[in-house]
């Protein structure tokens, strides 16, 4: 699959979201992350693109979910960069991502999203982002745009901004809502993870196994080799433990929901 065909279904995922949640707003029906989560992991997996696997990670009970997605996107000619990615809703009626700040569990001693976020990020060597889903009414279109690419508002379906900029959103009073998160320049349309003229310059101008700091995301960012070979097992496992040791530190026990593999060199 070439990439111009890649990106359009990356953008079809963006423009069912903003739909998808026009329409809820418009109807009143609750559309909750974890259900958007899954009608785009649904819509990808019918398309049997060769592209892109899905794979989920094995349910046991004594797993702690560190992150709802880890992403694997890249060559398998010149390495793959590893996201963890947690996902969050706009809040059509505030205008907010008002569930930033988040516990995992119901505790009060227990930690914060973002913090287990940035644990399992650093422990793992991936960089951390979020991922949001997005719909804007009329009044309330957008005043920035960080993509090199001609502007299109239902690419705001599905955004993407790297952890450091949702603390800094935690920490600033008024900084949760979707005009201050967008104006941060790292704050980009999802498909510009596979397409992005700067971050693909990047991927192809090294080897795999090298670092290079990626002032996009500002992180050095480790390049793995195709990670495929593993991943395509996941299915045959019994146990988050059983996870290659190299890829998972099995001794904090953090593991993602959901695995997305994208190759964007891949071809049909």
């Amino acid at each position: 699959m070439k990439l111009m065909q890649l990106t359009h279904h990356l953008e079809l995922v963006s423009d069912n979201i903003w739909n998808r949640l026009d329409n809820a707003n418009r109807f009143g029906i609750n559309q909750g992350e974890e259900t958007l989560t899954d009608n785009l992991l649904l819509y990808l997996a019918s398309q049997n693109l060769p592209s892109i696997h899905i794979v989920q990670t094995p349910k046991n009970q004594e797993a702690i979910k560190g992150t709802d997605w880890e992403w694997w996107i890249g060559s398998k000619k010149r390495g793959f960069l590893r996201y963890a990615v947690q996902a969050k809703k706009l809040n059509l009626k505030t205008n907010t991502y008002s569930s930033l700040k988040q516990k995992v569990g119901n505790q009060s001693s227990a930690p914060y999203q973002h913090d287990v976020l940035e644990k399992y990020a650093q422990l793992n060597n991936a960089i951390p982002l979020y991922a949001f889903y997005n719909y804007l009414q009329p009044m309330n279109q957008p005043s920035s745009w960080n993509c090199p690419l001609s502007f299109d508002l239902s690419q705001m379906g599905c955004t993407v901004t790297p952890l450091k900029n949702v603390k800094r959103a935690i920490s600033k009073r008024g900084y949760r809502t979707f005009d201050k998160i967008h104006q941060f320049p790292e704050t980009i349309p999802l498909r510009c993870l596979a397409k992005c003229p700067h971050i693909n310059s990047q991927i192809n101008s090294i080897q795999p196994q090298n670092t290079v700091h990626l002032s996009k995301f500002g992180l050095e960012a480790k390049i793995y080799d195709d990670p495929w070979g593993w991943i395509s097992e996941m299915g045959h496992l019994s146990s988050c433990r059983q996870m290659p040791s190299d890829f998972y530190n099995h001794e904090q026990g953090l593991y993602p929901k959901h695995i997305l593999y994208i190759d964007i060199d891949s071809r049909a």
